[in-house]
């Protein structure tokens, strides 16, 4: 029980850092800890490692908005336009903005917790229900967000086109006789350096 204790003070430590640093996803710091997972767990049980990623990414998840606020702050033109948290800090309110960032976290990980039994009764009948009509609730969904998000007809034709080759694509992938894990981490690297 204390090796277990011992993990998720671990991974809160490690979650912390990669939270309070800009530009360090905790998905990279989870990457080195999974490739190097057979040589860890020669030394440690598969329990300690799990404790430490699920510790791990609670810990960055918390501590994120901390330099995204502090940091982050875009100039006071466009403050009102992105976060509430912003607009706090640019009022002198920002260890305010920190400490609700920090109870609202702190009560979902409360509620989803007690909620655990009933989404272990309720959630398997309601996957079962709506198994069949997935794509169509996704797809109705995802066309309503790009109605309303584009600012123009030809704004949503560019992003419908979008959405659609994103679709082609994703499918293409998982029809490769690649493993779907490999073809898409391959797929989302390329995309996240094309965004750079």
């Amino acid at each position: 029980m204390f090796d277990l204790v011992l993990a998720c003070f671990i991974g809160i430590g490690i979650g912390t850092c990669t939270g309070m640093v800009p530009g360090i996803h905790v998905n990279t710091a989870g990457a080195i800890m999974f490739a190097s997972s057979a040589f860890l767990l020669n030394y440690i049980s598969a329990e300690f490692l799990c404790v430490i990623f699920v510790a791990m990414s609670i810990a960055h998840a918390l501590i994120e908005f901390v330099p995204s606020m502090l940091l982050g702050v875009p100039e006071e033109g466009t403050a009102t336009s992105i976060l509430p948290g912003h607009r706090m800090v640019l009022e002198g309110r920002s260890k305010e903005a920190i400490r609700i960032v920090s109870v609202g976290g702190f009560g979902a990980i409360l509620v989803v917790i007690i909620m655990m039994p009933f989404f272990a009764v309720a959630l398997p009948f309601l996957q079962g229900i709506s198994k069949p009509y997935t794509w169509i609730i996704l797809t109705v969904v995802s066309v309503y967000m790009i109605h309303k998000l584009s600012s123009g007809n030809i704004a949503f034709l560019w992003s419908l086109l979008l959405f659609v080759l994103s679709g082609i694509l994703g499918w293409i992938m998982l029809q490769t006789p690649i493993s779907s894990g490999i073809s898409l981490m391959c797929t989302f690297s390329g995309l996240f350096g094309i965004s750079k």
